[in-house]
């Protein structure tokens, strides 16, 4: 144990009452609540067989702070075991004093503490300096409220295990463009070879061209009834930020199995199985490239206390609901660990809030660079092979459709850019909406933490 606390106390009174002994107990049951069962030395814990002093000088030398419960017969306590050699309370208190540790005198309800001058003429020259110590006092009636401000000073002194390192990387790095680069390549070549050996090949080429665009509509319709709909499913997204891990783990897989059977019943029916085969491939490698993804990084970082959180609304709307439920879970009084913990959850808030205001303040192109790279990439790899298809259907000679395929070239760019800019828009105005509540929300939920947690002692307090 490092910087922990020690706890000298009389078990037994000479006048054979036990009430302040037991009110100590439980007193040091509320310490060990509150810094752990580690932080915290007292005799009781002596089992059969410990050699006293030698177990008593290595926690001492373990501690930072020894608290003395001083009670009204303390000092005819001590004088009437004067000569003898197992009292331990005058032991520990002149081991802890010739350690030079930081005593602290706690006077139980009206016990005084006897001054140095009292203990020489006593004959306990050993422990006289207990008398020069500035001590606290803690009244019978008033052991929440008094304990509280003990536990405030005390936490200043005593050694906790530091909140993990924040790890923040930076989220506006742009990505390589060498999948988008390869996907437009891959879509202007795919048409010619998709063709070979089949004829006529100026009528397939026109039909493909003509095909591919409809596949173009499909994330257009997708991002626009969500752009429509952003207000009603921003609420939505409130009530899955506050679900538990598991739950939201578990709705998050459910929707996407959902949404692959609404897909294959949707397709079924408009294209062949090998067009079936190739949209299920895609999603299938979607699924295992970004779930992955996705579980690792909930493993990493969206767990308590966030030591990584992502820079994005629902994680920072997760985090603020999972404080909240800790909070509750923890009270009426949480310790210091745990409120060190929830404000180490608010600073990543705050750092996360930063970035989305960063986030939504880039242009079209500097978030499209930003952005997931796959999507982009297979939505430019339609594009590239509608304009593929033109191209090599007026190579083949087609130039009486030249209308129709312009048409459908247009079409697609019209595709890719307005959805492209919908879906700007409404990642935009997700990260303000986020990024303008949550300052607010951290604001509340650090009132509240206030309310149900020992305030941290003033540097003062705690030195010297």
């Amino acid at each position: 144990m490092s910087g922990g606390i020690f706890i000298c106390y009389r078990k037994n009174h000479l006048s054979g009452r036990r009430g302040t002994a037991l009110a100590v107990e439980a007193f040091i049951e509320r310490l060990r609540t509150h810094f752990g069962s580690e932080k915290i030395r007292a005799d009781t814990e002596m089992t059969g067989g410990d050699h006293f002093p030698t177990v008593l000088e290595e926690w001492l030398r373990g501690s930072e702070v020894v608290l003395v419960f001083v009670h009204q017969e303390w000092l005819d306590d001590l004088v009437e075991r004067r000569d003898d050699e197992g009292d331990w309370v005058r032991l520990e208190v002149r081991t802890a004093l010739e350690l030079g540790l930081h005593v602290i005198p706690v006077l139980l309800d009206k016990a005084t503490l006897p001054t140095e001058r009292m203990l020489e003429e006593k004959g306990f020259l050993d422990v006289a300096e207990l008398g020069n110590q500035q001590f606290r006092r803690i009244p019978f009636g008033e052991w929440q409220v008094a304990g509280a401000e003990l536990i405030r000073l005390l936490e200043g002194r005593v050694a906790t295990e530091p909140p993990p390192a924040p790890q923040r990387p930076d989220p506006a790095r742009p990505r390589s463009p060498w999948p988008v680069i390869v996907a437009a390549l891959l879509g202007l070549a795919a048409p010619l070879a998709l063709v070979q050996g089949v004829e006529p090949r100026q009528v397939w080429l026109i039909a493909l061209a003509l095909a591919l665009v409809f596949p173009l509509l499909i994330p257009l319709a997708t991002v626009a009834v969500v752009h429509a709909g952003r207000k009603r499913l921003d609420e939505s997204d409130k009530h899955l930020a506050e679900l538990s891990h598991d739950k939201k783990t578990n709705a998050t897989v459910g929707l996407f199995v959902a949404a692959m059977g609404v897909i294959v019943l949707f397709i079924s029916n408009l294209v062949s199985w090998h067009w079936q085969l190739l949209a299920m491939a895609v999603i299938v490698g979607f699924a295992i490239t970004s779930g992955d993804r996705w579980l690792r990084d909930r493993r990493k970082g969206d767990f308590w206390p966030y030591e990584s959180l992502a820079p994005n609304p629902a994680s920072v709307r997760g985090a603020l609901a999972h404080a909240e439920r800790f909070m509750k879970e923890h009270q009426p009084l949480l310790t210091k660990k745990q409120r060190e913990q929830v404000e180490f959850v608010f600073g990543q808030v705050e750092w996360a809030v930063d970035r989305l205001r960063e986030l939504a303040a880039l242009s079209r192109w500097a978030w499209l660079r930003r952005s997931a790279v796959w999507l982009p990439a297979v939505h430019v790899l339609f594009v590239a092979a509608v304009i593929g298809s033109a191209a090599g259907a007026l190579v083949e000679g087609a130039w009486g459709y030249t209308g129709l395929l312009a048409g459908a070239v247009v079409a697609a760019l019209l595709c890719h850019f307005f959805t492209v800019d919908l879906a700007y828009r409404l990642q935009r105005w997700r990260r303000k909406v986020v990024a303008d509540a949550a300052p607010a929300e951290v604001d509340r939920l650090r009132k509240v933490l206030a309310e149900i947690s020992i305030p941290p002692a003033a540097p003062e307090e705690t030195t010297g």
